[in-house]
């Protein structure tokens, strides 16, 4: 019966006679594994049912050892099996849009050292500036990159650019020393347009994911720092992800590859790859636990990645990319979702799928400018 039923909604989606409701759920399925709807097999979603069950096990039975447990009762598990069995219990939705479909975007706002704003986007592909020491140019895929072309003088008083990404879109960035930086949306980077020689240090409030390049023998490299808020980095490996947004409780570091050095107030950690260090901003206490470190890599493919988050936690992920204020009503406590979802759809088909756990509703207003979203605890 559930074979033939999930046979029935694939079929539907792809004549295009699915229902909104059924198009969100066609598209939880085929975003968890990453392939065309065509290309779905029902026996798989099955598996999926089964995997998502074990994990809700897991999930319990950790939050009970730490003390953290909060009711599944009220959880709504996105995983796909879990979805689609219980779709007869689909209720109607509100029928107010965002909007045209918010794609995701490669564009970012370039502040030079003289104060000059220089809007980066498709329409201003090459050489931004240039000087007898230093290029910045953009590529057509939407990457900045700086290139020394001569001689920087020693002692020289460092200059800084700041890039700022906008909601929606997110941006590359070479620095001069090779490493590569790529901001989510609403951050901001600041850093020199050329390093000192024993020190290589960047600003950063927002996410970034970064790739450092090596500069000098091992026992006399120099080193790399991110200043995060109140959170200081010193990179001892390669690649790592800093979320460090204003206004949140936390600033977090993950490690991918290499070693990282993370100071909070007078305690610090060294993270080992696959660990993540989350600071609480009031007291400055460190907190190391393992993660999975291809989710930490997916808002850099496109994806948002719920792994039994809060709906507060996620609405404030929603907001800062699609642009939108949001209010709660109701408590929202243990109310928990897990899932994938792609950036770059509208956010009503993501609304909808996580209305199916019958949870929560969901308002959307836009009205002269305004635009909120009110989530309604059920």
């Amino acid at each position: 019966m559930a074979n033939r039923k999930a046979a029935e909604i694939l079929d539907r989606y792809n004549a295009g006679t699915a229902t909104p409701e059924e198009v969100a759920l066609v598209e939880s399925w085929y975003l968890r594994y990453k392939t065309p709807p065509s290309d779905l097999n029902v026996r798989d979603l099955i598996s999926e049912e089964e995997l998502g069950l074990q994990r809700l096990k897991e999930v319990t039975v950790a939050r009970r050892r730490f003390g953290r447990w909060k009711t599944m009762a009220a959880a709504a598990i996105l995983l796909i099996g879990l979805s689609w069995l219980g779709i007869h219990r689909y209720h109607s939705v509100p029928t107010n849009s965002m909007g045209a479909v918010i794609g995701e975007k490669e564009s970012a706002i370039l502040t030079l050292a003289d104060g000059k704003r220089v809007v980066l986007s498709i329409d201003n592909v090459g050489e931004v500036l240039g000087d007898e020491a230093i290029q910045i140019r953009q590529s057509a895929e939407g990457e900045l990159t700086y290139t020394i072309t001569g001689k920087v003088l020693t002692g020289q008083q460092l200059q800084y650019n700041t890039i700022e990404t906008p909601k929606s879109s997110q941006y590359r960035i070479v620095l001069p020393d090779g490493s590569v930086v790529q901001l989510s949306a609403q951050s901001r980077l600041r850093y020199p347009v050329h390093f000192r020689q024993d020190r290589r240090e960047v600003e950063l409030v927002g996410q970034a994911y970064f790739d450092i390049a090596t500069i000098g023998p091992e026992k006399h490299r120099t080193p790399f720092h991110v200043i995060a808020g109140k959170q200081s980095i010193e990179v001892l490996g390669t690649q790592f992800d800093v979320c460090a947004y204003e206004g949140e409780q936390f600033i977090e570091t993950a490690l991918l590859e290499g070693k990282v050095k993370v100071r909070g107030g007078e305690n610090q950690v060294v993270l080992k790859p696959g660990q993540l260090v989350r600071q609480d901003v009031k007291t400055a206490k460190l907190t190391v636990e393992d993660v999975d470190v291809s989710d930490l890599q997916a808002w850099k493919e496109g994806y948002f990645i719920f792994n039994n988050d809060n709906i507060t936690d996620i609405m404030r992920k929603l907001s800062r990319w699609y642009g939108f204020e949001v209010e709660f009503v109701g408590n929202m406590q243990d109310v928990f979702f897990q899932g994938n979802y792609l950036r770059s759809r509208d956010v009503k088909y993501l609304l909808k799928t996580l209305e199916l756990s019958n949870n929560v509703a969901f308002e959307i207003i836009e009205n002269k400018g305004e635009r909120r979203v009110v989530v309604k605890r059920k």
